[in-house]
This record gives C-alpha cells, sequence and structure tokens, in this order.
C-alpha cells in the first residue's frame, strides 16, 4: 500500500504533453479572449450611461409590470418608466377629451323612444330651460254622454334653445285624479295624451282635442296637466314648462271653457311608493337592488294589467346597466321580492346613480307599456340620498326604505 508522500510526489511529477511553443500559443490565445471580453463589457458601459431615452409614439398604461413582463431586463423596465412620465400630459389630455365626448354624446340616441322615458327624467329637471310664453287650451263636458273633451290651441312666446336657436314644441296631456285613493296626495293618472309636434315655431297652433268617458263626480277630482316640450330626435326632450287646471274650479257642466295660461316650471306628481333595499359589498365591487313592494293609487285588481320595474344604473349621465324585473298582476300594493345584481368598478359605485322605473302594462297586448312613476336615489347634484348614505354605512347589509314614485 503505497504511501501518502509517495502520491504527493507522482502528482507533481506529472507533466503536460505539449511542447512549450503550444503552451505559449493557448495562453495567448487565452488572454486575447479575456482582453476582448474586457473591451466589450467596456464598451456596453459606456454605451447605458450615455444612452437617453427615446420617446414612443404610443401611450403607455398606468398599470404595474405583469407576470409576462417581470422576465424583461432592467434597461426595458427603465426606458417604460421613463417613456411614462414624458407622455402623462398626453394622456391627461384624451382623458380630457373624452370625458367632453361623453357630455356630447347623447346616452339616449341609440334607444327607442319609450325606452328613453326613464333615462329622460333622470336629468329632466336639469334640462328646463328659462320659464316663459303661454298657452292656450279649452275644457268642456257633455252631460248626456258623460263624455270630457280637451282641445290644445296654440302657445306663444315659448323659450328656445342656446344652441339651435328653434323650437320644435309639442304638449303633453295628462288627467290626474286622486279619488282611487286613500290618500289625498296620492295621483293616478287616468289618461295621457300628446299633440303634433309644430316644427321650427315658438308661436306654434296645434288644434289637437281628446275624448274620454268622464262621470261627474269623477270629473270634480280631474286635474288637468300640460306640459309644453321641445322635440328632439337625437336626445332628450327639453322641458319648456308646465298648466295645471283643477276642473272642480271650472263650470262646466254649462258651457266650455277657454284658458289662457303662463308657464310654469315643471312640477312632479306623487303617484305611489316603492319599497327598495340595497346591498353594498365592496370586495366584490357589486351593488345589489332588492324591489320588495309597489304601493299605487289602485286598491283593485286588475287581472289584464300589469306591473314591472326596471332598474338603470347612471354614472355622469351616462347608462351603464340596466336590469328589468318580472311581471306581477297589479294591485293596491304589488309584492315582487326580487333582487337585481350589479357589477360595477368602485369608482362608479360611489359616484353613480340609481333610477327605478315602474311600467304598467295589459297582458297579452303589445306596445301597451307605458311609465307610470319613477323614484331616483344615489349622488345627485343637491347631496347624496338619505337611503344611499345608509347603505355605505353598512356594508355588506341589505337596508330597506319606502321612496316615492314621482311622474
Amino acid at each position: 500500500m503505497s504511501s501518502p508522500g509517495s502520491f504527493r510526489l507522482s502528482f507533481a511529477s506529472l507533466r503536460m504533453p505539449f511542447s512549450d511553443g503550444v503552451k505559449y500559443t493557448l495562453l495567448g490565445i487565452s488572454v486575447s479572449l479575456f482582453a476582448i471580453a474586457a473591451l466589450i463589457l467596456t464598451w456596453q458601459l459606456y454605451q447605458y450611461f450615455k444612452r437617453k431615452p427615446k420617446p414612443s409614439g404610443k401611450v403607455k398604461s398606468y398599470q404595474s409590470v405583469d407576470d409576462k413582463q417581470a422576465g424583461k431586463t432592467i434597461f426595458e423596465a427603465a426606458d417604460k418608466e421613463s417613456d411614462i412620465q414624458k407622455h402623462d400630459y398626453k394622456v391627461q389630455k384624451l382623458e380630457d377629451e373624452i370625458k367632453k365626448l361623453s357630455r356630447c354624446l347623447s346616452a339616449t340616441s341609440s334607444i327607442s323612444e319609450q325606452d328613453s322615458a326613464d333615462f329622460q327624467s333622470i336629468t329632466e329637471a336639469d334640462a328646463q330651460v328659462n320659464i316663459h310664453g303661454k298657452l292656450r287650451f279649452s275644457v268642456s263636458y257633455d252631460r248626456e254622454q258623460s263624455q270630457f273633451a280637451l282641445t290644445v290651441l296654440d302657445a306663444t312666446g315659448l323659450p328656445v334653445q342656446d344652441f339651435s336657436q328653434s323650437a320644435d314644441p309639442f304638449v303633453k296631456v295628462k288627467l290626474l285624479s286622486g279619488s282611487l285613493s286613500e290618500q289625498p296626495n296620492l295621483q293616478c293618472v287616468l289618461q295621457e295624451w300628446e299633440t303634433k309636434t309644430v316644427k321650427n315655431s315658438r308661436n306654434p297652433v296645434f288644434g289637437s282635442q281628446f275624448s274620454c268617458p268622464l262621470t261627474e263626480k269623477e270629473l270634480k277630482t280631474i286635474t288637468v296637466k300640460l306640459e309644453v316640450r321641445d322635440f328632439d330626435r337625437f336626445s332628450r326632450h327639453s322641458v319648456l314648462g308646465e298648466v295645471r287646471a283643477r276642473l272642480n274650479n271650472l263650470n262646466l257642466l254649462s258651457h266650455p271653457v277657454e284658458i289662457s295660461e303662463e308657464l310654469q316650471k315643471l312640477n312632479k306628481d306623487l303617484v305611489g311608493e316603492i319599497l327598495l333595499s340595497l346591498k353594498y359589498l365592496p370586495t366584490a365591487q357589486r351593488i345589489e337592488v332588492g324591489l320588495l313592494k309597489i304601493k299605487t293609487a289602485s286598491l283593485t285588481s286588475n287581472q289584464d294589467k300589469a306591473l314591472y320595474a326596471r332598474v338603470t344604473i347612471v354614472c355622469n349621465q351616462c347608462r351603464l346597466k340596466q336590469q328589468k324585473t318580472s311581471l306581477k298582476s297589479k294591485w293596491g300594493i304589488t309584492v315582487f321580492n326580487e333582487v337585481l345584481t350589479f357589477s360595477l368598478l368602485d369608482s362608479n359605485i360611489r359616484e353613480c346613480v340609481i333610477a327605478v322605473s315602474v311600467y304598467e302594462t295589459i297582458v297579452h297586448q303589445k306596445n301597451s307599456k307605458r311609465l307610470i312613476g319613477q323614484a331616483i336615489l344615489g349622488k345627485r347634484k343637491a347631496g347624496e340620498d338619505e337611503h344611499w348614505c345608509l347603505m355605505m354605512q353598512s356594508l355588506r347589509q341589505p337596508i330597506a326604505k319606502w321612496h316615492s314614485l314621482l311622474i
């Protein structure tokens, strides 16, 4: 067995099987490669410190680097950060332009006239122009046939829109009655009519006549409401004013009566109440709107008529989402007990308006729906609704509250 000393001796006596010329050649090649590598490294460092970021033609995103971008080099990350800073003002300018366009474009331009009624009333109060002008109409009653008649004659001195300097007026007529309700302030819309539209006229002549059967007892409880509006094919109709007349104060049983009244600011009428529940889930970014009950003026069941509600989410005067409930037979108090869920961004949830529009329709009859009332809650110009504040304070808990149905 060999000793450790003999092993060290044999290892030291080892020699490479090359001549001295070959050894020096290999050493020279190694030194040359090392020098080239050092020069390349020096050149790369020089280029890195000398290079300036070049502006890109694309607008970079504000979002953090995702999983695919995590594998990029530190140089690309530095370039992206520099580009974001350089083009920040461009992004801000684009956002401002988008906001301006969203205000100019109407959210109701691509929907039908009937479906736009719920969205229109959300900003209806803001759409009223300076109120001035007169409306002339006549009312009469035929005792033998128990027939009430109304004729919209003409209007004078109507205001015009600032941007168009013209008016295309028409008149919407409603017969309001409180006789079917236990509450004196609760109204019921018995009839609803519209006149023709007169193009480009501040002093239109309508000459539209409407009639319906009414008893003498019903006649004493009727209020005639005439709303003068400016027709707009591509956006919501502007409200020019309204005129009201209680038939109980007019002597219609003896002779027809002609009335000429100054236009007044449009006021809403209470036609019912609706019980709503709201629940806000911040983690899931979701709002749950529960439609529980609807109370209307009619206290008797009508098998031919049914109710449904359409819930619309509006943010910055733009409709984001909407859903509707199922049909329920109309009663004095109609029970729904349905919950509609809306998934929205947190920023939209905190700034949105919820419009609940209640429609009445005749079963098995197409195109028979009509808007009977609406409740609006959320963030408005006047401040936050009380129900909305309670929802934001009681996260993940349903909060129920009665709201007025107005029309």
